[in-house]
């Protein structure tokens, strides 16, 4: 089943997945289209709940926003205005706790990665039994990130667009159903020429690791 797969080929993956991270400064400069193409091509490429969206060759859909768009000004602010009201509403709920206060200042400036990066792509998935959509455009994005590190584009996830499923305003601007399709998004581009990634500490495998 694997035999076209060689040990050169899994030494390539473990580079990029060392090298992966979270970009959050970009070049104004963007990717070729290709490029592009080439990392939603793996996302499609993803693992999917089969008997989830048994029947529905049209389960799975991928939106691109370019950059200094009319459709990217216009989804930077529905995002902007969507969670400026969840803030206004989870701090009525619990008080200005540092989360709320986070969304309050995105609800001000905008969110991260939409308008400060080429392209804000939006990764769609038909709702089905069992619901396992949101999994399932996890897959997506991972098979994209990895794909971008190869190609040295950098991806942010937009993790605000998960909430935005069940926004009729952002349905209408994407020509889905509402509600009927989990959400979730990402930024691409080059990283900016001086962005430095902050340091993290992964789990290791002496620490983290038991056999049973």
């Amino acid at each position: 089943m694997f035999e076209n797969i060689t040990p050169e080929h899994s030494a390539a993956l473990d580079v990029i997945v060392r090298a992966r991270h979270s970009v959050r400064a970009f070049s104004p400069i963007p990717p070729r289209k290709e490029d592009i193409e080439a990392i939603i091509q793996a996302g499609l490429l993803a693992p999917f709940g089969a008997l989830a969206v048994a029947g529905d060759p049209d389960f799975r859909k991928v939106f691109v926003i370019r950059n200094l768009s009319a459709a990217m000004a216009a989804a930077s602010d529905i995002l902007k205005n969507r969670t400026a009201k969840l803030a206004d509403e989870l701090e009525k709920k619990v008080g200005t706790v540092p989360f709320v206060q986070n969304l309050k200042r995105i609800g001000q400036q905008g969110v991260p990665g939409v308008g400060n990066a080429p392209y804000f792509v939006v990764v769609s998935e038909r709702k089905g039994m069992p619901p396992v959509a949101a999994q399932s455009l996890s897959y997506c994005l991972d098979n994209m990130w990895l794909k971008a590190t190869s190609l040295g584009i950098g991806l942010q996830l937009i993790s605000a667009t998960m909430q935005m499923d069940s926004d009729p305003e952002f349905c209408r601007f994407l020509s889905i159903p509402v509600g009927e399709y989990a959400l979730d998004g990402c930024a691409l581009g080059y990283p900016a020429d001086k962005y430095q990634p902050p340091s993290v500490e992964y789990p290791t495998l002496g620490k983290s690791v038991s056999w049973l």
